[in-house]
Parts: structure tokens; sequence; C-alpha cells
């Protein structure tokens, strides 16, 4: 029998129209004016004799790696385990408001609605901590498996324009990967307790059109994976890196309720595939009925021993020189006093969307200069969770899709999926070939050297082969 035990709680942590919403440097508004759908915080604990787990998926953009720690530490405090026993995986969705507007990518404190952010911080605090105790209430014991299937609502995200630059936009020729990762959490009656889908592509149906407060396509996946199984859906964004929807950049809300169901309803088929209890099928008899029936009978099979296991590991990754810190802190300083002086009454929609994507830059400019300021290598937390015959890694960084295949067809586990976008961001992992091509992901968005990839593979791997001892 099975010691595993499951507990999920949930609560909404929508924040209030009017808040910052400055996530895309193209905008020409800074509040939300709106809601699309409501943001949610779903905690999983998972917990056997020896061991607890603590899986948490929120519907937000990201967060740095302070502000992670400190989250974690409150849901570890709560749950009762160590910090290191948390992932605090996010969604990444690019419609909802910024963490912090303390000089961070794109916000600012001077913006209108940047003063409602602290105080919303605050709530979301309060609603993990709500979470994590409603998934301690009542734990249930359960089996686990997981699966894959298929979706082709993804596409390569790195366009080669007519001036031969890349652009952010659908490239169907590109490499891409429609792994769905799916894992099945029921009771001993094989009754669904809840369930998790991992898939990489980057939420940006929505963009700077949208003023809409919109968990993107991955609220919609875990609708409609709740409404098809009669449980809690969580979702975990893969290697998003060099990856968006097929359908994307837009302001119109209905085209993520589109890729959102259809992803969600491959990952509902898969789930509801798969058998939680072993079973052993055997003709049982002979129903005569006008025809000869014959009928089969199902047997509880033999069952193996779930394994739990959580822990880290370090990757230490290569980085590039970004040149002078207090240079680029200040180009910063510059564009952003620019950005809050701009009259917005009187300026183009035109100037408006190139002053904020100029300070955008630059911001991301002065980061990683200052991350990387005399550094050679960056110290990356690698989060590894066995349940059963699924490994689940992430990471604080946005790796290329090959990245993610790669660990995956050569995993010591049958089901695995590697994912960025947990516990923290500390930049893109593009595949060593892009470089020379240029493009966001490699010029702007990373700190690390075109070998970073091969070092990632190589610790993502080494981590599972931990898991699977």
């Amino acid at each position: 029998m099975s010691s595993l035990r499951i507990g999920v709680g949930r609560t909404d942590i929508t924040p209030p129209v009017g808040i910052a919403h400055v996530n895309w440097g193209a905008r020409i508004h800074d509040r939300a004016e709106g809601i699309d759908l409501d943001l949610w915080a779903t905690t999983m604990i998972i917990q056997d004799d020896n061991t607890t787990a603590v899986l948490v998926d929120v519907d937000f953009g990201s967060f740095g790696m302070d502000e992670s720690d400190e989250l974690r530490k409150l849901i570890g405090d709560t749950a009762g385990v160590p910090h290191e026993a948390v992932r605090l995986a996010y969604t990444h969705t690019h419609a909802g408001p910024p963490w912090t507007v303390s000089g961070g990518f794109g916000g600012n404190s001077q913006l209108p609605g940047a003063e409602l952010v602290p105080a919303y911080q605050d709530y979301v605090r309060a609603q993990l901590v709500g979470s994590v105790r409603q998934a301690m209430m009542a734990p249930k014991k359960a089996r686990v498996i997981g699966g894959y299937g298929k979706s082709d609502v993804t596409v390569n995200r790195r366009f080669k324009g007519p001036s031969g630059a890349v652009l952010v936009a659908e490239n169907r020729d590109g490499y891409v990967d429609q792994t769905v990762t799916v894992v099945r959490l029921d009771d001993l009656d094989e009754k669904p307790i809840a369930s998790i889908v991992g898939f990489g592509t980057h939420p940006i149906t929505l963009a700077h059109q949208n003023r809409l407060i919109s968990p993107d396509y991955p609220g919609t996946v875990k609708r409609v994976v709740e409404q098809l199984t009669g449980a809690p859906c969580l979702f975990l964004q893969g290697c998003a890196g060099d990856q968006m929807p097929e359908q994307g950049l837009t302001g119109d809300v209905q085209i993520p309720r589109r890729i959102g169901t259809r992803l969600g309803a491959e990952a509902a088929r898969v789930l509801m595939s798969l058998r939680t209890r072993p079973t052993i099928r055997r003709f049982d008899k002979v129903v005569e009925s006008g025809a000869p029936l014959g009928l089969w009978a199902e047997d509880t099979g033999p069952e193996a021993e779930t394994k739990l296991v959580v822990t880290t590991r370090k990757a230490k990754l290569p980085v590039r020189n970004y040149g002078s810190a207090a240079d680029a802190t200040s180009e910063q300083d510059r564009l952003g006093k620019a950005m809050v002086a701009l009259d917005k009454t009187k300026a183009s929609p035109q100037e408006i969307s190139d002053t904020n994507a100029r300070y955008k830059r630059a911001a991301m400019n002065a980061h990683w200069a200052r991350l990387t300021q005399g550094q050679t290598h960056m110290s990356v937390d690698l989060h590894g969770i066995r349940l059963g015959n699924v490994g689940l890694i992430g990471a604080p960084l946005e790796p290329f899709s090959r990245i993610g295949a790669r660990v995956r067809d050569q995993a010591p586990l049958p089901v695995v999926q590697l994912a960025g976008y947990s516990n923290g961001w500390q930049g893109y992992v593009p595949v060593a070939d892009a470089y020379s091509e240029g493009g966001y992901e490699t010029e702007w968005a990373t700190p690390y050297a075109p070998t970073a990839a091969e070092t990632l593979e190589k610790e993502a791997l080494a981590l599972l082969k931990t898991l699977a001892a």
C-alpha cells in the first residue's frame, strides 16, 4: 500500500484594477484597466513517512531571487519544512502586475499604479499562507503516475525579419517541442485528487495591446483540466525560452482561451487514459444474452513502492562580460527619469512606447552588469522532486526548448520535465548556436556564455540520476 499523501489548497491572488501593468516595453498604458480571469495560487503538499515536498503554482510573471527566497521561506515555515523543500513555480504570464517596481524590468516606483503594489504584496503573502494551510488540512492517501501527450499549440518564436534581425515572432519552421507532461494523483479508489500539467511555451498571447489582468493561456489550461477531471490542476511552465503560442502578441482575450482549451483538452485526454491502481485483467465468465458475452474481471496487481524524493543541486553556469555596472546603472537611471517625466497627454503613442522600451532594455543591461561584475560563473540552484515514476526539475531560468528535450531523452526516469520559471529568475539559457543569430534572448535577456546550455543539461541529468537512485 502506498504511503504517499497529498493535500491541495487554492487561493485567489487577483490584484486590484488600477495596479501597475508594465510588463511590456511597447505598452502605452501604466495601469491595469480590468480583469480578464482571476489569478490563482495553488499549493500541493506531497509527503510520505519520511519526506515532505511543497509545490506551489502561482499565476504570476516572475520573482527575483531574493523575493522568491522570502516567499519560499514563508511557505516552508507555514508547512513546517525547510525552504529547500519548496518549489515556487510561476506560470510566467505577462498580463499580470509586477512584484516590485523598484527599478525592475520596465517598472518604476514613480509610475501610476505603483502605489498599489506594496499592499498587493502583503495580500499575496497572506493568500499563499492560506493556500498552504488548506493543503495541510486534509491530506489523502494517494497513488501517482505520469505520462506524455502532444500539442501543436506552440511554435518557435525566433523569426528572422526582413532586415535579417531575429525578432520575437511566430517562426513555424523553427524547432518546437510539443511534449505535454502530465502527472495524475488519485486516492486509493482511483478518484482524482489533483493533476500536474507541464508544457513549454511563452504566455504571450496577450501583449502590449492588452490592458487587462490575465493568467493568459495557463489559466484556461487549468480550468479546462479541472472541468474534465474534477480535481485541481497545477501548471508548470517548461523550457519556453524560444517558444510561443501559434497565435500571440495580441490584445484579444479569446486567443488564450482557444490555446488553453486545446492544450487543456490534450492534457485531460492523457490524464484520463492513465491508471494509478495496478491491475491485472483476466477472463472471468460467459453470460448468455442471445449472443454469448465474454466478461473480463480486473484484480489489483502488485504495488511497487512510490518513492518521494526532494533535493537540490548547484550548477555553475559560465557568464559573459556586460561591462561597467556603474555606467549601465547610470544609463538606466537617466532613461528612467525620462520615462517618468514624459507628458503622456502630449506625446504620441509611438513616443510613449519607444521611451518605455528604451528604459526596459537599459534596466536589463544594468541588472546583468551588476550581477556579473567580476564573475566568470553564476551559481544556479536546480530543484528536483521525484514522485514515483516522475522526475520534476525546476530552475530559475528560461531555457530553450532543445535543452529540455535533450534532458528528457536521456533521463533515467520514465517521465521527466525540466522546467524553468521556478524559485526566482536568473535569465535565459539559449542553445549555443543561437548566439551567432542574435535576437532578444541572446543579446538582452541572458547573462550566460554560449556553453551554459551544455552545462545545464549535464547538471540536470546529474540531479535526475540522484532522484532515480
